[in-house]
């Protein structure tokens, strides 16, 4: 049941509090990255249903599974948002889009990339979502911007903090605070 608080957003509209927190692991390492980040962020501070939470620091990352050596810069955003999850990820698959993203642009350099790490406590697995997402634990760079937000959340599947999760992780994968 949908609480009936209400609570204000930046842009001065008020929405019920929303009943699901996600987080939101942003990236991208074509043209403008700190633009096309930036606009993910404005994107989803803008969604229906949905207000943004904590934000992580800006992180220079070094890539994972491509072949572009070019870095990413990446980030993650806890949402409070009142969308299941499906609904949630075809939002973020349009913004993704409108950003430029094509469907070529899957297991390379992107424009954008936006996926839920988590949401609630669940366990989805379900045409093209998994989630917790499958790589979150052995990824830095997904890691240490949840561990700047949510230290303390505990990984579903693995039943353990993102802090110690980061702690364990074997990625010799770079990655560096901007901001």
């Amino acid at each position: 049941m949908q609480s009936k608080l209400r609570c204000s957003v930046p842009r001065g509209k008020t929405i019920p509090i929303p009943r699901h927190v996600a987080f939101i692991g942003l990236g991208s390492n074509l043209g403008d990255r700190q633009m096309f980040v930036a606009y993910g962020m404005k994107r989803l501070s803008r969604m229906d249903q949905s207000v943004i939470g904590s934000i992580s620091g800006l992180y220079s990352t070094e890539p994972v599974d491509i072949s572009d050596r070019t870095p990413f810069l990446n980030m993650v955003i806890q949402l409070y948002t009142g969308l299941d999850a499906m609904t949630l990820l075809g939002e973020l698959q349009q913004i993704e889009k409108d950003a430029g993203r094509t469907e070529a642009q899957n297991k390379t350099s992107r424009v954008l990339d936006m996926d839920i790490l988590f949401y609630d406590d669940d366990i989805i697995t379900v045409d093209n979502l998994i989630v917790p997402h499958p790589e979150v634990h052995n990824r830095r760079f997904m890691l240490q911007p949840l561990a700047d937000i949510a230290h303390d959340l505990v990984h579903p599947v693995k039943q353990k903090t993102i802090q110690e999760l980061l702690n364990a992780c074997s990625s010799d994968h770079w990655v560096k605070r901007l901001q």
